[in-house]
């Protein structure tokens, strides 16, 4: 009964805050009007691609995709996003991996920082190299196919990596600044959704990107959490000043955790299964 009540009273305040706060932010945001979202990271079929129609928004592996296959999709009005590591070079992506030099990696003592998980490396976004490899990506992978823009994996990485170095830290937010700067300038109407990296987008990037990504949002895990309750303010108030939206997704809990983004005029996803099954 106390967790419901609890429940209850941070839904009335999420929407009190919502109703009350003045908003200061960019007039027209691209990513304003998308209300339903899918992640789906394997190859399409045609069938999967008409499903694809039926949602505001679809984030892809690009790669899998042609030029006609994302036409189709935005011919259809669905927004087209495509995944792009930004902090991790994935062995597996061997055209990208072996253009990198040894200095386009981070190295902590002297070692490249390895993900056994995803067998991937921490990259250095200061590296200018690798701010023009992974540029030629985006236009390879993004541009070319006529995608409306990049979502940026893994930046996250910033704040949970380098947290305790702060000249380190700022370096990295600045070279990610410097990266998608470049990119703007050259399509300026390309838009970014960043995954996590929530102080690095409230210090660095919220200018330069049009949404954030809070995946494993489950209601559970932020209503007794300091730090977590802190997190869904500030991407209140950056989405307010800066137009920034936040997409969250949660993988259990679906219809608590579902309200509770609701609640806060946050675009939910909930994933049952995982982003490389329909």
């Amino acid at each position: 009964m106390k967790n419901k009540i609890r429940l209850l009273l941070i839904l009335l305040v999420s929407s009190l805050f919502v109703l009350t706060i003045h908003s200061s932010a960019k007039e027209e945001s691209l990513l304003r009007d998308v209300y339903d979202y899918k992640i789906y990271y394997d190859p399409p079929t045609q069938e999967l691609l008409s499903k694809m129609t039926n949602y505001d928004m679809v984030i892809i592996e690009p790669v899998y995709y042609t030029k006609a296959d994302i036409q189709s999709l935005k011919d259809s009005g669905t927004g087209v996003y495509g995944y792009i590591n930004t902090m991790e070079a994935d062995t597996w992506n061997t055209s990208l991996f072996e253009q990198l030099n040894e200095d386009d990696f981070f190295h902590r003592n002297g070692e490249r920082v390895h993900y056994s998980e995803w067998d991937s490396y921490l990259t250095d976004i200061t590296s200018s190299h690798y701010q023009q490899v992974l540029a030629d990506e985006v236009e390879k992978q993004i541009i070319d196919k006529g995608l409306d823009g990049a979502f940026l994996d893994t930046v996250g990485n910033i704040d949970n990596e380098h947290y305790r170095d702060a000249d380190v830290l700022n370096n990295q937010r600045q070279g990610l600044v410097s990266w998608l700067m470049l990119l703007q300038e050259e399509h300026p109407d390309l838009s970014f959704i960043q995954n996590w990296g929530f102080d690095t987008l409230a210090e660095a990037t919220a200018p330069y990107v049009d949404g954030i990504m809070w995946e494993g949002f489950h209601l559970s895990s932020i209503i007794y959490d300091e730090w977590a309750n802190n997190q869904v303010y500030k991407l209140r108030s950056i989405r307010e000043e800066h137009g920034v939206e936040v997409f969250t997704v949660s993988f259990e809990q679906e219809k608590n955790s579902t309200r509770f983004s609701k609640a806060n005029r946050f675009k939910h996803y909930h994933e049952p299964d995982s982003f490389n099954e329909w």
